[in-house]
C-alpha cells in the first residue's frame, strides 16, 4: 500500500476548499458539478455563472418582444461566476440590461451578465471561469433580483442552451470542439 504524505493531503483539502467552480465528466456530453477537478496544471475550463439557480424565463419570445437570454433565479445579491476564462469588454450601466458585465472569450463567445446588484470587475481586466463577477439584482428592465444570461456569437444572440443545461447546471460539451489551445465553440 502507497503512503501519501502529509503535505500531498493538505495541498488536495486547500484546492477543493477555495476553488469556486469544480466540475467532473458526466456521460459521454455533458459536464457535472459534483466533484471537483481543478489542481494547478489541470484547472477547469468552465463554469456554470449561477449555481443553484432555476430558469424563471427562457430564450426566445417573452410578452411579444424577443427574449436574447435566459433569467436565472437565485437569492439576492448571489454571487455571479465567470462561465469561461476571458477579457471584460464592459462592465457598467446599459439601459434595459442595467447593471451589465460583457466577457469575451477566446472559445468564440461572448457572455452578458446583467440587472446585477453590483459588477465587481472593470473593463480590460482578465478573468478565470468561476471567478465572481458580480451580484445579482433588480437593475434595470427587471420585476425582481436574478441574473439574465445570454450567449452571443459574432455580436448576435445565441440559445444558451445550446452550450449549457439550465435544469442541471451543466455544459453541453458536443457543442465544443477541444484543440491543442483549449475548448472552442463547434461550427454548425
Amino acid at each position: 500500500m502507497r503512503r501519501i504524505s502529509l503535505r500531498y493531503l493538505l495541498t488536495l483539502l486547500l484546492v477543493f476548499c477555495f476553488t469556486d467552480c469544480s466540475h467532473r465528466q458526466y456521460g459521454g456530453s455533458q459536464l457535472d458539478t459534483s466533484q471537483r477537478t481543478t489542481t494547478s496544471r489541470n484547472r477547469q475550463w468552465w463554469c456554470y455563472p449561477l449555481p443553484g439557480a432555476k430558469v424563471i424565463s427562457n430564450y426566445g419570445g417573452r410578452d411579444g418582444r424577443r427574449h436574447t437570454g435566459v433569467d436565472l433565479k437565485t437569492t439576492n445579491k448571489d454571487k455571479i461566476l465567470a462561465a469561461f476564462d476571458g477579457v471584460v469588454v464592459f462592465s457598467g450601466k446599459s439601459s434595459g440590461y442595467g447593471n451589465l458585465v460583457r466577457l469575451r472569450h477566446e472559445n468564440g463567445l461572448e457572455t452578458y451578465y446583467s440587472h446585477n446588484s453590483k459588477n465587481l470587475v472593470k473593463q480590460g481586466e482578465r478573468v478565470r471561469a468561476g471567478q465572481v463577477i458580480a451580484l445579482t439584482g433588480q437593475t434595470g428592465r427587471a420585476s425582481t433580483p436574478h441574473l439574465h444570461f445570454e450567449t452571443r456569437i459574432q455580436g448576435k444572440p445565441v440559445n444558451p442552451n445550446t452550450y449549457f443545461d439550465h435544469q442541471r447546471h451543466v455544459l453541453r460539451t458536443d457543442a465544443f470542439v477541444k484543440k491543442n489551445n483549449g475548448y472552442f465553440i463547434r461550427k454548425k
